[in-house]
């Protein structure tokens, strides 16, 4: 599905702000930043960007991944699976966790307390082994 279809079958419309984000969205492997978003298209003003990443969390189009006290943020399903990270809180390396079972108990654990989920967000945050190996020596 196309960003365009996607916007089209909830009575919106794509704008050049909405493609530009998507695309740099798209680029990245990893969450990324609002001033990375900028910095890749300077001819999208702070604001337009603000705006669409608000439409796109509400949408669905975005997850936004908390990291410390800054936010960043990725595309979500249908446009990526659905994933959770590790963080690593001395270099900052995300990974992404695609691991079935973590959802097998997301899924129990709702079930077993009567909850139908809307949605579930997972960071585990600790430090790489690179930067333990480098604290070490």
């Amino acid at each position: 599905m196309t960003l365009a279809d996607f916007l089209r079958q909830r009575g919106l419309r794509i704008t050049i702000p909405r493609q530009h984000v998507f695309n740099i969205l798209q680029h990245y492997e990893r969450p990324i930043s609002i001033a990375t978003i900028v910095a890749e298209k300077e001819i999208i003003d702070r604001t337009s960007v603000y705006r669409t990443l608000e439409l796109f969390a509400q949408l669905g189009i975005i997850t936004i991944v908390p990291m410390g006290w800054k936010k960043k943020y990725e595309l979500a399903g249908p446009f990526k699976p659905h994933h959770h990270h590790l963080e690593c809180i001395s270099c900052g390396q995300l990974v992404p966790i695609n691991a079935p079972e973590v959802e097998q108990l997301i899924d129990s654990i709702a079930a077993e307390h009567h909850y139908q989920l809307s949605s579930h967000h997972i960071e585990l945050r600790g430090t790489c082994k690179n930067c333990r190996r480098t604290a070490n020596t």
